[in-house]
């Protein structure tokens, strides 16, 4: 791109690129739709930008890479109480879903700790949880693992290394 046409464009205030951080929900919707064709025979003819249609077309976008991916993740945190991100009650990587009595008594404290839902390249997204250790056999050490099931009512959570309890999140 020249000089000139690149001086042209700032002066036509075009910007050079949208950030999808700064889209209010309607905006993120009407790219979603421009950008996937998907998305469109998804929604209703007569679609508003409520929490559910953000949810629906979030878990719908997330399964792509690239920016569907990060416009699904956003439309997913402005439907979400405190914009706090949270997998849907069904996901499930394993098949344990109960700690046994040992584990919910040795598992480690993760305190504080943060889930994202994380994407790179052409991978598909995974959710990833992240914080502080505690456990009094070992030092403290910040640990970053893939998340397997959450256990809302134990306050727990299965990774690949094993269960942990979830102190208190770190805010969004």
């Amino acid at each position: 791109m020249t000089l000139s046409l690149r001086r042209r464009r700032h002066d036509l205030g075009v910007p050079r690129r949208v950030s999808i951080e700064t889209m209010d929900r309607e905006s993120l919707l009407c790219e979603a739709i421009l950008r996937d064709k998907e998305t469109e025979r998804a929604l209703s003819l007569y679609w508003e930008s409520d929490d559910e249609t953000c949810r629906r077309v979030g878990w719908h976008l997330v399964r792509n890479t690239g920016s569907l991916f990060h416009i699904g993740r956003r439309l997913l945190e402005l439907s979400a109480p405190g914009h706090a991100l949270l997998p849907p009650p069904e996901f499930r990587l394993c098949l344990e879903t109960e700690p046994t009595d040992e584990e919910q008594w040795s598992a480690p404290m993760l305190q504080p700790w943060s889930l994202i839902l994380f994407q790179t390249g052409s991978m598909p997204a995974y959710w990833r949880l992240g914080g502080a250790v505690y456990h009094p056999d070992h030092d403290c050490v910040w640990i970053t693992t893939r998340l397997l099931y959450l256990n809302r009512e134990k306050a727990m959570a299965r990774t690949d290394e094993g269960w942990v309890k979830l102190g208190r999140r770190m805010s969004a």
